[in-house]
């Protein structure tokens, strides 16, 4: 066994993997069918994919993985900068394997947005509590994002843009790296 496997096994990385295989065989099996949702912003009801919604779960589980697994971790004699960095890239590469499973661009661009509103959130609130924020921008994208008339979705709604969107995935990768970087800088909050 080596040190690698343990950090991996301590940080809880292999229940990262199952939820993240479960979601790819989810995606590819009913990831095309769409989910009636209401819109406050349209008289119709809005359709979106189910593999639109799925990143939801995977970046759930990125910001209840980036807990540090002991109060020894805060004390380590190793600076934590680099430990918290290799983490983040573990983590939202592990996820964005799920995005494979999709059948468009969308389902990574919206697994790396929502990862990195989860990392931001475990930097604010707590990793335990890091899966508000990446819900309530996925609720606010579906019931306030979509536009009346031709002109799709607003700026700011990515989770629900059509998948060839680039200023979708413009704020996917900022929120991303934004969150990543605030990660990697601040660390998640003690709980």
């Amino acid at each position: 066994m080596t040190v690698a496997w343990l950090w991996l096994r301590l940080h809880r990385w292999p229940t990262l993997v199952a939820i993240t295989v479960a979601t790819a065989a989810v995606t590819l099996l009913v990831g095309d069918e769409r989910v009636p949702l209401p819109s406050f912003a349209d008289v119709r009801r809005l359709g979106v994919p189910l593999g639109h919604l799925m990143p939801l779960l995977l970046a759930s589980a990125v910001g209840l993985h980036s807990r540090a697994p002991t109060r020894l971790f805060l004390v380590t004699p190793r600076p934590a900068r680099p430990q918290r960095a290799v983490l983040a890239c573990v983590l939202v590469a592990t996820a964005s394997v799920a995005g494979v499973a999709g059948a468009d661009d969308a389902v990574p661009r919206n697994i790396l947005g929502l990862s990195g509103l989860a990392l931001a959130t475990a930097v604010a609130a707590g990793a335990t509590r890091s899966w508000t924020l990446p819900l309530c921008h996925a609720m606010a994208c579906v019931l306030f994002g979509s536009r009346i008339g031709p002109g799709g979705p607003r700026w700011w709604a990515f989770t629900i843009a059509p998948a060839g969107d680039r200023v979708a995935w413009a704020v996917a990768l900022a929120c991303g790296a934004a969150g990543t970087l605030l990660f990697v800088v601040r660390g998640p909050r003690a709980e």
